[in-house]
């Protein structure tokens, strides 16, 4: 081999191994960085991971959700005579400012749909705003009470409540177990039993003594608390049955907002009581001042003339008074087997039948025992330990009675046809 031969394989030699030390190098130094640039990516999600833990809520401090019982004044509707009871709920970390409210269908216009119980009901929700404005229109008071709950129980009653939004209004119109002010109470029970379940709690509401005032029947709560003489005529005429039993759980009896206040301000939960001091959202601007002219004075004017159609021989005022008390007998029969909550069974039906109505060619036959059948009932509504019907309903059996007494009346004492 020439000396340029063995002298260009050496050079040949070198520069390969050159080439391998530089290729070791930079392989050494690609695995370096990826190592570097893993561990920073590790570095930036833990540190990611710290900064979204940090700003994250805590959803169980007291005040992450604040809520409270909001109170509307009695209106003059029939469906508004007790009346409202909402539950106002905020979080002021995510903004929200909302009412949760049990609500049914509008009643007005819808007599026939609520007499066949087909109306229906389930909670809605709405801004602040929005809900009071609904009162303002009205000039109804609107009062709000801060509610002293735990944390854990507030966070399970907002769930709750979405979730009932969600579910819509589907439910069958019953004033008397899904009423606003009870419905609050049964939201609340359910939100402590489910707190104690997911957070191992051990909360309860404790009441204090239930008093009379929970010794009455739903019909006396109903007539103590409606201060509008005609709705509490109509609504002491539509209802019965379970609302005249004075042994319901005194907790069912909490029907009436206003003494859902008075109680839950005595009950205590945690050692602190339900609610607080209330505040004013809205004035009171119409102010009820009572009826000049009320069921009883109408009543008082059947009677009179029930009295002057004794010795009157045409009998229109007869038929007039036959024509209502079929109306409101018919009513009554309706009220006995309908679906409609609440109305299983009236005293009423005794003296307003369709009866007399049926049997009126023969009254002259059975109209002293009409009338002696219609006394022992009144003598029984007014002897009776609790409330069963107004003094309104005991005046019209009386005109009634002297209407189908009537031919037996002129026959026997004034012995004229």
């Amino acid at each position: 081999m020439s000396k340029i031969s063995l002298w260009r394989s050496k050079l040949q030699t070198k520069i390969w191994a050159v080439m391998l030390v530089l290729y070791l190098l930079i392989f050494s130094y690609g695995i370096d960085a990826q190592v570097i640039d893993k561990n920073s990516l590790q570095d930036d999600v833990s540190t990611t991971r710290q900064n979204y833990t940090i700003s994250e809520p805590n959803r169980l401090a007291d005040d992450f959700i604040t809520s409270s019982l909001v109170i509307a004044k009695p209106g003059d509707v029939l469906y508004s005579i007790l009346g409202h009871a909402a539950l106002h709920m905020q979080c002021p970390y995510y903004k929200l400012d909302c009412v949760f409210s049990y609500e049914s269908e509008g009643v007005q216009g819808k007599v026939l749909r609520f007499l066949l119980n087909d109306l229906k009901m389930g909670m809605e929700v709405m801004p602040l705003d929005d809900y009071l404005s609904l009162y303002q229109e009205e000039g109804r008071e609107v009062r709000e009470y801060p509610l002293n709950l735990p944390a854990e129980v507030k966070s399970e009653l907002w769930r709750m409540c979405d979730e009932l939004v969600d579910e819509g209004i589907y439910l069958p119109y019953d004033y008397i177990k899904r009423g606003c002010a009870i419905s609050i109470v049964h939201s609340v029970d359910n939100a402590i039993r489910s707190a104690n379940k997911i957070y191992g709690t051990d909360y309860k509401i404790t009441y204090p003594d239930w008093g009379k005032p929970f010794d009455r029947t739903l019909r006396e709560i109903v007539y103590d608390n409606s201060p509008n003489g005609w709705q509490r005529f109509y609504g002491m005429t539509l209802v019965g049955g379970q609302v005249d039993n004075p042994d319901l759980p005194k907790k069912d009896k909490l029907i009436i907002p206003r003494e859902l206040v008075t109680t839950w301000q005595r009950a205590t939960i945690a050692g602190k009581p339900i609610i607080s001091d209330g505040r004013e959202l809205l004035p009171n601007v119409n102010e009820y001042k009572g009826d000049k002219f009320t069921p009883l004075h109408a009543s008082l004017i059947l009677l009179l003339l029930a009295i002057f159609g004794l010795f009157w021989k045409r009998e229109y005022i007869s038929w007039l008074l036959l024509a209502l008390q079929t109306a409101l007998g018919c009513l009554m029969v309706w009220l006995l087997f309908s679906p409609l909550p609440g109305s299983e069974w009236s005293w009423l039906i005794i003296p307003f039948n369709p009866l007399p109505a049926i049997f009126w060619k023969w009254r002259d036959k059975w109209g002293f025992y009409y009338a002696a059948l219609v006394l022992v009932w009144s003598l029984g509504m007014l002897c009776a330990p609790h409330r069963l019907v107004e003094y309104a309903h005991i005046v019209l059996a009386i005109a009634f009675v002297l209407v189908a007494m009537k031919t037996w009346i002129r026959l026997t004492l004034f012995n004229t046809k």
